[in-house]
């Protein structure tokens, strides 16, 4: 038996490998991959995924056939490192290794069409993310890996695979990391080689065969073009429309994302970053107006008081999105002493103006883009309102998508230093609930909503309605404000729907 080979650090990712020895002989094996037994060992963040538990016994690696991890891994690396989006309408905050296994078992059983459709897309996802896709029967860990932005997010449960021996379990908490992308694919990468320089011993003339098939899959990942790896993460003709209105205009260095010498792409490029949150079916006029906003805000620079107020790096939610929108919007609204001066209103047009962030009013052909936000590294900081999108139908709701995209400016830039963001419904979940909570809490922070408040007995639509033309909100928005903060509960917040519901 033949020592670990560790690529990565334990750390942040880490994979080792080696080759055992099988008593079994050769015909009894499973003819395509029964030549590659070995071991595997996986570790993320000084967390073992791969160590379990079977009666008194512990072990911290798994014992299994690895050629069908590493056809899986060439099969689908441009999927597991740039596909970000979930293949279904996924509303939660939650991790792939969630989010993906619930929405299989909600639609395995659909008889209407849609529901298969979704069962469908949601399996094809499992297959290319989840390595248990590539167990082929072993004890394999219950692990995920996607992108997240400009980042890798691995995720993963405690759950036993199929049919296990009985007393086994994995050891492992179920748990999820994000990680920068190089500190996970390279490692990987490197792992890949290893299986390539180091075929096991005494391979018989087909399994050599069968091996130098895979070598020659990862072999050809060397080649693999940035447009290929970029179509996993923005739609193709979206993506096809950008580079040519980009070409046009001269500003192809928009679309050029950071390359290393192995086949990944560590930082989104801004354009990248910018069309991965839209629509497939974005037009190419809208296409063009996205492009001009970028080339229009080039080689601009934050302001020093906005400098000194972002915070880089939080662009994964630490505990919930919506605990973590009130609590950014509450620090940042004492950072600044903005209700120092007892303002009757927040008037976020003019924060934002006192930030040095730009706000423009665009009408797009689309209503599925609310809002665009830019800034960082070789931008002007500004924020787009599509005037199309039904959120910004009013001053309020205008109001509303500027904090919101305020949030995406101070807390989400990427790796890159940087944020180039359209907010609509093909951004990830959680990111879009923390903005909304955040301008929530912005517009209406609990110190003003007290204030309102002093002196009111039992709060009815007419007491509300006053409090919503004071803050200059919606009414319904502040409704679910208020249970939020506790100033309403449960029943209260029902019979106060119940009042502004139009009666027939």
């Amino acid at each position: 038996m033949s020592k670990f080979e560790f690529f990565g650090e334990p750390g942040v990712f880490q994979i080792g490998l080696r080759w055992t020895n099988d008593s079994e002989l050769r015909r009894y094996r499973p003819l395509n991959h029964g030549w590659s037994v070995g071991d595997l060992t996986i570790i993320v963040a000084d967390q073992n995924l791969t160590s379990s538990e079977r009666g008194q016994s512990k072990q911290g690696h798994v014992g299994w056939y690895l050629s069908p991890l590493f056809d899986w891994l060439a099969s689908n690396w441009s999927s597991l490192f740039q596909e970000e989006d979930f293949s279904w309408s996924e509303k939660s905050a939650a991790p792939a290794a969630v989010a993906c296994r619930r929405a299989i078992a909600r639609w395995i059983a659909a008889d209407d069409e849609l529901g298969k459709a979704n069962y469908k897309a949601a399996k094809s996802w499992f297959e290319r993310h989840a390595l248990r896709s590539c167990s082929e029967g072993g004890l394999f860990p219950d692990i995920f890996i996607r992108r997240f932005g400009d980042a890798v997010e691995i995720s993963w449960t405690s759950a036993p695979p199929f049919m296990p021996p009985n007393g086994f379990r994995f050891a492992c908490e179920p748990g999820v990391a994000r990680l920068p992308v190089s500190q996970v694919a390279k490692p990987l990468w490197n792992a890949m080689q290893w299986f390539c320089a180091n075929p096991p011993l005494s391979l018989d003339v087909d399994d050599q065969r069968r091996w130098a098939e895979i070598c020659e899959k990862i072999d050809s990942l060397r080649n693999i073009s940035n447009e290929e790896l970029e179509k996993a993460y923005v739609p193709e003709d979206v993506l096809k429309l950008a580079r040519q209105v980009l070409a046009n205009a001269g500003h192809l260095e928009l679309l050029e994302p950071e390359r290393r010498e192995e086949p990944f792409l560590d930082i989104l490029s801004p354009a990248i970053a910018m069309f991965g949150g839209v629509s497939p079916e974005l037009n190419q006029a809208d296409v063009g107006r996205l492009c001009d906003v970028m080339i229009k805000f080039q080689s601009g620079h934050d302001s020093d008081h906005l400098a000194a107020v972002v915070s880089p790096g939080l662009n994964s939610v630490m505990g919930s999105p919506h605990e973590d929108g009130y609590s950014l919007a509450e620090d940042l609204l004492d950072e600044l002493r903005y209700l120092r001066g007892n303002p009757t209103w927040v008037d976020v047009r003019a924060l934002a103006g006192d930030l040095g962030i730009s706000v423009e009013e665009l009408e797009f052909d689309t209503d599925s883009i609310r809002g665009v936000a830019l800034a960082g590294e070789g931008f002007a900081p500004a924020i787009v309102i599509n005037l199309r999108s039904l959120f910004n139908a009013d001053e309020d709701g205008k109001r509303f998508t500027i904090a919101h995209e305020l949030c995406h400016i101070l807390y989400d830039r990427t790796r890159a230093k940087r944020i180039s963001h359209v907010s609509g419904p093909w951004v990830a979940p959680e990111i879009e609930k923390r903005a909304n909570a955040f301008a929530a809490y912005l517009i209406m922070p609990r110190g003003l909503l007290a204030r309102n408040l002093t002196q009111v007995g039992r709060i009815d639509r007419y007491v509300a309605a006053r409090i919503a033309k004071a803050l200059r909100v919606n009414e319904s928005a502040l409704l679910e404000h208020l249970y939020n903060l506790d100033f309403i509960d449960e029943w209260d917040r029902e019979r106060l729907r119940q009042e502004y519901r139009p009666q027939s």
